[in-house]
């Protein structure tokens, strides 16, 4: 199992990558603000299958909730709790294999680029990537949200690498003790 030689290390990969995707993210979506302000503005990017537009979105993932007076909030309380959740995770198992603490530092990064968002006016997220082939088109989506899901399919291909990766063998520094039989 191949992790970071000690915990520091392991926090500084873990607020680098989570750093780099706040930036990427807010910085992508100050540029939507100003380039494109309007809903009837686009940037082609590839044509007929990538362009960037402007889109908030209140609600979650295909703009569910989207109506529901109460769902910024809600979903706000949610991302903090997830990124409180995943940073624990982290602090707890000093042992995390490399591959699953860059996927939770992905989620993290993610969901505090989109935290940032909602506790902010007009607390919606900022949606601008939109693919779409032919008439096709899939939901506007953003940096965060793409960190979301390559964070999420990493710790997918970790749990077949690594069956258990929170597992006492693999997340504390002690050597394993055998237990005497009777």
């Amino acid at each position: 199992m191949k992790t970071f030689n000690n915990i520091s290390s392991a926090w500084i990969i873990v607020a680098s990558i989570s750093s780099c995707v706040i930036i990427a993210d807010q910085l992508t979506k100050i540029w939507v603000r100003i380039a494109l302000p309007t809903y009837s503005h686009k940037f082609e990017l590839i044509a007929g299958h990538i362009d960037f537009i402007h889109r908030k979105n209140p609600g979650i993932a295909f703009s569910l909730f989207a109506t529901a007076k109460w769902a910024p909030g809600v979903f706000a309380a949610v991302s903090f709790v997830a990124v409180a959740f995943i940073f624990r995770l982290i602090y707890k198992n000093n042992k995390l294999p490399n591959i699953v603490l860059i996927a939770l530092a992905a989620i993290a990064g993610g969901a505090t680029g989109n935290l940032i968002d909602r506790i902010i006016p007009p607390h919606k997220v900022i949606d601008f990537i939109d693919f779409y082939v032919g008439q096709w088109h899939w939901p506007a989506f953003n940096i965060a949200d793409s960190s979301i899901c390559i964070g999420a399919c990493l710790l997918i291909i970790a749990s077949f690498i690594y069956p258990d990766p929170f597992a006492p063998s693999h997340s504390s520094g002690d050597n394993e003790t055998k237990e005497d039989s009777p």
